[in-house]
């Protein structure tokens, strides 16, 4: 729009050296005419054929110069000039308005066409420079929009990150009270429990010294067990899966693991439990037989299954028959997926060791 306008006002001009000229002939309207088509072609040319478009220019401004009175069509062939890749092509406009003083314009209209000349110029390299300055900044604006795109996903990774820190760290918290509980008040009933044992015999001739010594003992036997029920509570809700795996990624001595842990709802603690010694026991091994670089850690929830695929690129046989008797754990881990009801499936194809665990979701299989 910006070059059109240019145009129109750099027409208007030609037009003005026409009435300067005094007379309106048919060469100067075939001329305005024959500029406006070579401006045409210009614009049209320029992205696809910039040679042809080029030599138009050059073409339109030398017969603008020679033909007699086609002179006042030299500000717009001029105009695209500056637009020109060659350095020569600058020089034009100057040995145009020459030639068109040397066929015999007058030396005051040879000085306004040049002057007109120079200001269609000077107008084509401004537009040509805004031109350019608006690509930048379009260019800037896609450049911030990317960039701002890709701080959001940021800050979300660091706010999924935030939240994984936080739930790891209560999850620690209340593991580490329920050690706690498990540890001191645990073995103090214990202890107290024993000691009424021991005075159930010391003073086994006093029966009613028995009878209470047994409704303590009772009592204390019902308080251990609740203790125990609650430790034991605990402990399952602090166990997350997700979090228990990448922290086995983490802790594995493997370069690189993947973990993929697309589970919906948490599972029964013994399913949880299950899936995360399985996963501890496949990376040991990788880490120290297989030697493995990389390694993928896959669970993934379905309405009757619950499914673990445990991948690494070790150093592995591509026959896994007689693996569970080498003791690496392949036997363990069989007894634990087999004691819910799942099945194991180690494979192998001298590439890649893979294990596969399948636990059904009970009242679901």
């Amino acid at each position: 729009m910006e070059r059109i306008a240019d145009k129109c006002v750099v027409l208007l001009a030609c037009l003005a050296l026409v009435v300067l000229a005094g007379s309106v002939d048919a060469v100067r309207v075939v001329a305005l005419l024959v500029a406006l088509g070579a401006s045409a072609c210009f614009e049209l040319a320029r992205g696809r054929r910039p040679a042809v478009a080029e030599a138009a220019c050059c073409v339109a401004c030398a017969l603008a110069a020679l033909v007699p009175g086609a002179w006042v069509a030299l500000p717009l062939t001029c105009y695209d000039l500056p637009r020109v890749r060659s350095r020569w092509a600058l020089a034009v406009a100057p040995c145009c308005v020459g030639w068109a003083w040397a066929a015999g314009v007058p030396a005051t209209t040879a000085g306004v066409l040049l002057a007109l000349v120079a200001c269609s110029m000077a107008l084509s390299w401004r537009c040509g420079r805004a031109v350019g300055l608006g690509r930048q900044l379009h260019a800037l604006q896609d450049d911030l929009q990317d960039k701002v795109i890709d701080l959001r996903e940021k800050n979300r990774e660091l706010e999924d990150a935030r939240v994984y820190e936080s739930h790891a760290a209560a999850l620690a918290e209340r593991t580490r009270i329920a050690r706690e509980i498990h540890d001191s008040v645990g073995h103090q009933l214990t202890r107290l429990v024993l000691e009424v044992e021991a005075l159930k015999v010391v003073h086994r001739d006093e029966p009613s010294a028995v009878e209470e010594l047994g409704e303590l003992s009772d009592g204390l036997g019902e308080a251990l067990t609740s203790m125990r029920t609650s430790v034991h509570a605990l402990e399952d809700s602090t166990l997350d899966v997700g979090v228990e795996l990448n922290r086995l990624a983490g802790q594995s001595g493997i370069t690189h693991v993947d973990v993929d842990c697309g589970l919906e709802g948490a599972p029964p603690a013994e399913v949880s439990r299950c899936l995360v010694a399985v996963t501890r026991e496949a990376l040991t091994n990788a880490a120290r037989h297989a030697h493995a670089a990389h390694a993928t850690v896959h669970v993934t929830g379905f309405p009757g299954i619950w499914q673990l695929r445990v991948e690494n690129d070790g150093d592995v046989p591509a026959d896994v028959t007689g693996l569970e008797g080498r003791g690496m754990g392949l036997r363990g881990m069989r007894e634990r997926v087999e004691g819910l009801g799942g099945t194991l499936l180690v494979k192998s194809d001298g590439r890649r060791f893979s294990v596969f665990a399948s636990i059904p979701r009970k009242g679901q299989a």
